[in-house]
C-alpha cells in the first residue's frame, strides 16, 4: 500500500486563526438548547469554557432526527462540477434542501463510543467517514449538505486527519469541540474549512443535559450554517468525492453486508433488501429518536495508521489514518460487492473508487458511510 508522510505542521498559525476568529465573531448567534418539544430556548454560557467543560447553564433536549427518505435514482461525477438544479454532489441524488445549491458543506466531528450513545442527525448526514482513534475506537467525520439536520451530535474535538478528508470539499464548514494544537494545526494549515469551535463560538452550539460530559455538545445545520456564512461567506457548492450512477455496476458479486473490526469497535453493515442497516459492537445502532443507522453504499478503504509523538488526556498514542496514497476498496451497493481500491495521488487530487482493471465504481445515489479500517485488520463479508 503507498502512503503519504504527514508533513509536519506549523501550530502558530492556529493561534492567530483562534484570536482573528473570537474578535470577529463576538456576537454570532444567540445560544440555544433543545427543548423536549424539539423547539429552542435561551441560555447562556461562558464564552472562554474551555472545550469539555460546562456551560454555565443548558436546558434538556430530547428531540430526534426524522428518519431519511429513499434517494432518487440519478447520476453525478466527481470529476465534474455539480449544475445549478442537478444532483447533489455529494450524494448524487436531488437535494431536499432549496438552500443546498448555494452553500459548502459542513462537517462535523462526531463521538462515537459509550457516553455518546444515542447520537443524532447521522441519517441526515450524506457522507459519514468512520475513522479509527486512540484506544482503537473510532470517531465520525460527518458531511452534511444536501440536506437540513435539526440536531447532531455529540460533537467532539478533531483529529489531524480531518484536515485531508476536509480538503476534498473545497471550502467547508468545520464543527468540532476542543483538540490540542496537534489536533488542530493540520485544521488551520490546509483543510480549507472555516473552523467552528464550541470552546471558542459556544453561541453556535446546542447542550444536551441527557448526556453527561464531555459528550453534550450538539448542532444544528441552521445554526452552525449562520456561524459559518457570517465568519466566511460562501455560496460555493462542495466538491464531490465519489461517483454516482443509478446502475449497478457490472463485475459484483451478491453480498448480505460486511464487518469492520476495529481494535475495539466493531461496525456490522447488513443490507435488508433496501438499505445498509448498522450494528455497531453487537447492537443495532441507533439514534435519539429510535431509528437505526442507515445506508445506501457502504466503503470499506484499508489505510496505512501511522503511530503519532502525541498522545491523549489518558496518555493513549494518537493514530494517523493515511487517507492519501492507495490501498484496496470494498464498495456495497444493492445488495452486491464491488471489490477494489481506492487511489488519491496527493492532498489536492481527487479521491477515486476503480476495480482491479481500473474501471471507476460508482456509487448509488443516497447516503455513504466509508469504515476507515487499518490495513492489518481485513473486512468480513457476509
Amino acid at each position: 500500500m503507498r502512503q503519504s508522510t504527514h508533513r509536519k505542521r506549523p501550530v502558530s498559525r492556529l493561534g492567530v486563526f483562534i484570536v482573528g476568529t473570537s474578535l470577529l465573531f463576538a456576537a454570532a448567534c444567540t445560544k440555544a438548547s433543545t427543548s423536549p418539544s424539539g423547539g429552542a430556548s435561551s441560555t447562556s454560557t461562558n464564552p472562554s469554557s474551555p472545550a469539555g467543560s460546562a456551560p454555565a447553564s443548558a436546558g434538556v433536549a430530547s428531540s430526534g432526527d426524522p428518519a431519511a427518505s429513499a434517494p432518487a435514482s440519478v447520476s453525478a461525477s466527481a470529476s465534474t462540477p455539480p449544475l445549478a438544479g442537478g444532483p447533489d454532489p455529494l450524494t448524487g441524488a436531488p437535494a431536499s434542501s432549496a438552500a443546498a445549491g448555494t452553500r459548502p458543506a459542513l462537517a462535523a466531528k462526531i463521538d462515537n463510543v459509550e457516553g455518546a450513545w444515542p447520537q443524532a442527525g447521522l441519517n441526515q448526514a450524506d457522507i459519514v467517514f468512520d475513522i479509527p482513534v486512540e484506544g482503537g475506537l473510532t470517531r465520525l467525520l460527518a458531511i452534511f449538505h444536501s440536506q437540513d439536520g435539526a440536531l447532531f451530535g455529540p460533537i467532539r474535538s478533531g483529529r489531524p486527519v480531518d484536515a485531508d478528508l476536509l480538503h476534498l470539499l473545497g471550502h467547508a464548514y468545520y464543527a468540532f469541540s476542543g483538540g490540542t494544537p496537534f489536533d488542530l494545526g493540520p485544521i488551520s494549515d490546509h483543510s480549507n474549512a472555516t473552523a467552528l469551535s464550541w470552546s471558542i463560538y459556544p453561541d453556535l452550539f446546542v447542550i444536551r443535559n441527557d448526556h453527561r460530559i464531555p459528550h453534550q455538545v450538539f448542532g444544528t445545520t441552521s445554526m452552525l450554517y449562520a456561524g459559518g456564512q457570517q465568519f466566511s461567506p460562501s455560496t460555493t457548492p462542495p466538491t464531490a468525492i465519489f461517483s454516482y450512477a443509478a446502475a449497478t455496476p457490472a463485475g459484483g458479486v451478491p453480498s448480505t453486508g460486511v464487518t469492520a473490526q476495529y481494535d475495539a469497535a466493531t461496525a456490522a453493515w447488513t443490507w435488508n433488501g433496501t438499505q445498509y442497516l448498522r450494528n455497531q459492537s453487537g447492537h443495532a445502532d441507533l439514534m435519539i429518536d429510535g431509528s437505526q443507522v442507515a445506508a445506501t453504499n457502504v466503503v470499506v478503504m484499508s489505510v496505512g495508521v501511522q503511530l503519532t509523538s502525541a498522545r491523549d488526556s489518558h496518555g493513549t498514542v494518537v493514530p494517523l489514518p493515511i487517507v492519501i496514497g492507495s490501498g484496496l476498496a470494498w464498495v456495497f451497493r444493492n445488495g452486491v460487492l464491488v471489490k477494489g481500491k481506492w487511489s488519491r495521488a496527493s492532498e489536492n487530487a481527487p479521491m477515486t473508487l476503480q476495480t482491479t482493471t481500473g474501471q471507476v465504481i460508482p456509487l448509488a445515489p443516497g447516503r455513504t458511510w466509508v469504515e476507515v479500517l487499518p490495513s492489518s485488520h481485513a473486512p468480513l463479508i457476509h
